[in-house]
């Protein structure tokens, strides 16, 4: 018994609209994809439009990242609607909006991209005021600051940095960070 005529055509057709299809994705990709990445665009540029035009029910919330003179960090910052990230070198400010609503938010999160006990600040000013402030010194440390819209405009203190435990600054070399049972 040999392979049948009905096997045959069956594999003919099969290969046929392999090729079709193939055919098809070569030739229509370019346009395809240039499509997408089109609307991707106008998408994108809708929604930072959107999410950054002022109007009477947003406030302003300028996120300040300080630190050494030229230190880099990274940066995440938004609202409940919207966040970015972003990577630096201190200082920087960046612009995020809150609504007036109750339950909107302007959040902000620093880390430090290098392992040294410099500090790094992160407040949230609005009408020149810091409104929060957070800060840390730890190798590689992240701090982070949050203001609801409907929390007062008061001003705060610099709070003090987040440091490392005197004791584990000064631990020797193949010390185990962990204590250990004696």
């Amino acid at each position: 018994m040999g392979i049948g005529w009905r096997e045959v055509l069956g594999l003919l057709i099969g290969l046929g609209l392999c090729y079709v299809i193939l055919d098809y994705a070569l030739t229509n990709a370019p346009q395809n994809r240039e499509m997408a990445s089109e609307q991707t665009s106008e998408a994108t540029e809708q929604q930072s439009t959107t999410s950054e035009t002022p109007d009477e029910n947003t406030r302003a919330v300028t996120v300040r990242v300080t630190g050494s003179a030229g230190q880099s960090f990274g940066a995440n910052y938004g609202n409940l609607s919207s966040s970015r990230s972003v990577e630096g070198t201190t200082p920087a400010e960046y612009e995020a909006r809150v609504s007036s609503s109750p339950g909107d938010y302007v959040s902000a999160t620093a880390w430090k991209t290098t392992g040294d006990s410099s500090e790094i600040r992160v407040q949230l000013v609005i009408d020149g005021t810091v409104v929060r402030d957070a800060a840390t010194t730890k190798d590689y440390g992240a701090t982070g600051a949050r203001w609801n819209s409907n929390d007062p405009i008061e001003p705060v203190a610099p709070q003090p940095a987040e440091t490392v435990p005197e004791k584990q600054k000064q631990k020797k070399a193949g010390e185990p960070s962990v204590p250990q049972p004696k």
